[in-house]
């Protein structure tokens, strides 16, 4: 087995403990190497946005542009990711996160890389005030308590990788890296997970402290230290915000993860029950799958 560094099943919501506002949308506009071309790749990667919208409940205020009001978000290209992407413009509907991807080569070490989007925004204080917080807590500097992102871009390593695109881990051989453990981590980094101003305001002497997460020993100033575990469906395994993923495995978004996303400003639901778990599942033979919005 080998171990690689990270760098920084559709649920239908049946009852209100399952329901969840924000709506994590993918544009593949700069996905120039056809990275995902393959639908199978793009349902893993809805499939790993889909368990943070059903957990986390925020409800974000829409960026509007227009007249003298103008919000120009910039990201780093997920094709090319030492360069710098930028739209002039640009609007984005309430409870919308808006997530541009690609494949890159990304050298040998690294599998993905995913960050929040920064922006321009010019107009009426009231206009840019909205479309800093989109209605949440303070998002910036040392007072920073949330986080109320735009979007931003995930790049996937196109080159040396040999990728696990499976639904489930069956066929994960010792000699794949798991598509979806890397998609749930870049996602994770680009809700706040070290890449916040709320996050690091909860490091102190290496560690994260949160009312949600208590005290966990952090690896640098983005990712839980090696060996952190947390929960997730009664089960104890790595943490998915480690900075590694062993060939052959897959990690979830563990109990612990979604308490920094907590911790740092999010609202985080309540996983269902068994029971509730069940009638979600069953749920999925009588209204079939809807298809996330996404633009090519």
């Amino acid at each position: 087995m080998i171990i690689r560094p990270l760098a920084a099943a559709l649920l239908v919501a049946l009852s209100a403990q399952a329901q969840a506002n924000i709506d994590i949308q993918f544009d593949f506009t700069h996905d120039t190497s056809n990275f995902f071309s393959d639908a199978s790749r793009v349902a893993v990667l809805e499939s790993a946005a889909s368990m943070f919208e059903n957990r986390l409940s925020d409800t974000l205020t829409a960026i509007n542009s227009g007249g003298n009001n103008n919000f120009a978000p910039s990201y780093f290209d997920p094709a090319k990711t030492g360069s710098t992407l930028s739209t002039n413009s640009d609007s984005f509907a309430a409870n919308v996160i808006r997530v541009y991807v690609g494949g890159s080569d990304l050298g040998s070490s690294t599998l993905g890389v995913g960050g929040p989007g920064g922006f321009n925004c010019s107009g009426a204080g009231s206009f840019c005030n909205t479309a800093i917080q989109r209605g949440q807590g303070d998002v910036t500097g040392t007072d920073a308590v949330d986080v109320a992102l735009w979007g931003g871009s995930l790049s996937f390593d196109s080159a040396g990788t040999s990728w696990h695109f499976g639904a489930t881990t069956l066929g994960l051989d010792n000699n794949e890296s798991d598509f979806y453990s890397v998609a749930v981590h870049e996602l994770g980094h680009l809700l706040g997970f070290g890449t916040s101003a709320s996050f690091s305001n909860h490091i102190v002497g290496g560690s994260f402290f949160g009312t949600a997460v208590g005290t966990v020993a952090l690896n640098g100033t983005g990712h839980w230290a090696n060996g952190v575990t947390g929960l997730y469906n009664g089960i104890n395994q790595e943490a998915a915000m480690t900075a590694s993923l062993t060939t052959g495995t897959r990690k979830y978004f563990t109990e612990l993860d979604f308490a920094a996303l907590q911790d740092i400003g999010w609202q985080v639901t309540p996983v269902p029950e068994a029971d509730t778990w069940a009638m979600l599942l069953a749920g999925l033979g009588l209204v079939g799958f809807a298809s996330r919005r996404r633009q090519r």
